[in-house]
């Protein structure tokens, strides 16, 4: 917000600070209890002097507990950050309309790291954060502002766990340990003790002593990541009969709200704002903000020299695209900021190989571009978000199948902000001997319907490749997926990186006026070039087929865009590796719309499995013709 160099206030001041957001706090009214414990926990934060937050380059913080950002937002306007605005305005945040999101979104305001208020996600979120940082060799620090509430979430000790073992000394959290979650109460007394046992230096302090606060909020010698643990009182300057109540969640009673005068306790502590931070007032004052212009992407982003750095396989070649591809786009694109991250199964994505070369089992070398993240996905999507935040660019491979238990961290934290991270999604739908515990049944459908993820699929590996460059030059989240076993390469790389993904469709056997159009994706393409030979030889039947690179792209075509594939009046069927409808959604009135429904099959051989689909070469034929006779 200001590269201005400015003095720290001293602690009658401080006080000032804190009494001006407090007052304001309450006249917003807005989840009073968990806002008013945070306030002198957000004044020394920006205004002790203990970190640079709330300049440019300087610290950056994470505010999980976006329930109760009132504080935060008091703090940034004082700065600067919403220029034009009075503090009255600012009070109706969260209206429709408003500027100011209720909960924090990232990008509404400078400082806005994260997209909150999904609770659980900060601490994955600020690990990635700290964790870019460090591989560009940044000495900023990240803090992560949590609810005790929140600390009951899994998701946070996932987080716990992997910043220890990472050694990311640049990450500090904020526990508000005011001792109630929502409408139950927890134990203040606990929680040092359990930050202990994961491994972080551990420091209670009362949170509403202004000096403690900054003294603690110092950075330190310690190699291990910080958490201060806060004893606070929630609804701290309500009326006494429900200061440090359980029940402060929502709107405070007008009768509990102290007589304060905002007005004049704000314009006190303004006055010690702008006498330290020369430039904060011009800021405040200034015209309303206008958004700025997205800055053009990176060079390394470019399709053509991202394609220039990548090998092609022949056509004919045989491979397990699930395997090669993270082993060799990490090779290939190796130098470039990258991320590669697998939670558990990283055998499966071939990036256990570079990972044992570079030491990044137990993080021994911090340089390294291969994280793995045990067995831990949702920390392992939320820390990927943070990454890119960060200027990272994560690749994260998963079975398909896990990707359930990572759909909130992937709306929350990667597609409703817009963060690039390329999800790679290995063993997708049918054919893993594993059944229904890691076959994806609908997990693909889920994942379709975020809106803003772009979904790739890909049968081969020049295809696989192909559509990861796409998504890594598009700049936006995006999902690849990749079948369990190996298919044939079709088209070398440069073919594959063609017009036709514009489309996300293409036409790999042709014929200009067809009475079928069999449309697949993935590992199903093999099928349909299969059924497609017997139709036309034992049948005499003509045939396209299609293959589905992009259900996202595909699906947004105009009808008539559709129409120059799939033929009017042609007999329409979807082969898919997935639930029917995925595919069966694109199509015309009247398409036969065949997939993998219900929860998977358990078994092996993987024939076996797709015969007892009904996704067998021979089962297709038949329901085809059964259907044109």
């Amino acid at each position: 917000m200001t590269r201005t160099p400015h003095s720290t206030p001293g602690p009658a001041e401080l006080e000032t600070l804190a009494e001006g957001i407090r007052a304001w706090v309450l006249a917003a009214n807005k989840h009073p209890g968990g806002s008013s414990s945070a306030v002198e926990a957000v004044t020394a934060l920006y205004f002790s002097g203990a970190t640079s937050l709330g300049t440019d380059d300087g610290d950056r913080l994470v505010y999980s507990k976006g329930h109760a950002a009132a504080p935060w937002y008091a703090a940034l306007w004082a700065l600067g950050a919403m220029p034009g605005m009075s503090w009255q305005e600012l009070t109706g945040f969260g209206q429709v309309g408003h500027p100011v999101p209720r909960m924090p979104r990232r990008g509404s305001l400078p400082g806005v790291e994260m997209s909150t208020g999904a609770l659980g996600q900060g601490l994955s979120f600020g690990a990635g954060l700290a964790l870019a940082d460090r591989r560009a060799g940044r000495s900023r620090r990240t803090f992560v502002v949590l609810g005790d509430g929140e600390c009951t979430e899994g998701q946070v000790w996932e987080a716990a766990m992997t910043a220890a073992r990472l050694g990311l000394r640049n990450l500090v959290a904020l526990v508000d340990a005011n001792g109630s979650g929502s409408v139950i109460r927890l134990p203040v007394d606990e929680w040092a003790a359990r930050w202990a046992g994961f491994g972080w230096c551990v420091r209670e302090v009362d949170g509403h002593d202004l000096a403690a606060l900054t003294r603690e909020l110092r950075p330190t010698e310690d190699p291990r990541p910080t958490v201060l643990v806060l004893r606070t009182v929630k609804g701290r300057g309500l009326a006494a009969d429900v200061e440090g109540g359980n029940t402060l969640s929502a709107e405070a009673s007008p009768e509990h709200l102290p007589a304060l005068d905002t007005g004049a306790l704000l314009e006190r502590a303004l006055a010690v704002v702008d006498a330290r931070r020369p430039t904060a007032r011009r800021l405040r004052e200034g015209p309303r903000a206008v958004p700025e212009p997205e800055a053009a992407g990176a060079a390394w982003r470019t399709r053509s020299a991202l394609l220039q750095r990548l090998s092609d396989h022949p056509v004919g070649d045989v491979v397990v695209a699930k395997k090669a591809l993270g082993a060799e786009l990490a090779e290939e694109l190796s130098g470039l900021p990258m991320l590669w991250m697998a939670p558990d199964a990283i055998r499966n994505s071939g990036l256990l190989p570079r990972m044992e070369r570079t030491g990044s089992w137990h993080w021994t070398d911090p340089g390294s571009d291969v994280l793995q993240c045990a067995i831990a996905e949702q920390d392992a999507a939320s820390l990927a978000g943070g990454a890119a935040a960060g200027g990272l660019a994560p690749v994260l491979f998963s079975m398909e199948g896990f990707y359930w238990r990572m759909l909130d961290q992937i709306r929350e934290s990667l597609v409703f902000p817009g963060l690039p991270v390329l999800l790679v999604g290995t063993s997708g739908g049918l054919g893993d001997p594993l059944g229904p515990m890691v076959q994806s049944d609908g997990c693909l459908a889920a994942l379709l319907a975020l809106p803003g993820l772009e979904v790739f699929e890909a049968a081969d590996i020049n295809t696989a490749k192909a559509l990861a460059v796409e998504a890594l030059a598009d700049g936006r989240p995006a999902y690849l997926r990749l079948p369990h076993e190996a298919v044939p390469v079709r088209h070398g790389l440069g073919s594959c990186a063609g017009a036709p993904l514009h489309d996300g469709v293409r036409e790999i056997r042709g014929h200009p006026r067809p009475e079928v159009v069999l449309v697949a994706a993935g590992a199903m393409r093999e099928t349909a070039l299969d059924v497609a030979e017997r139709l036309a030889r034992d049948a005499d039947r003509a045939v396209r087929v299609l293959e589905v690179v992009s259900p996202t792209r595909f699906g947004r075509l105009p009808r008539a865009g559709r129409e120059r594939y799939i033929a009017p009046g042609a007999l329409a069927v979807s082969l898919h590796n997935a639930p029917s409808g995925v595919l069966g959604s694109l199509l015309p009135e009247g398409g036969i719309a065949l997939g993998a429904d219900g929860y998977g099959i358990a078994g092996w051989p993987s024939r076996s499995l797709f015969e007892a689909a009904g996704l067998s070469a021979d089962a297709v034929t038949e329901r085809v013709l059964k259907e044109l006779r």
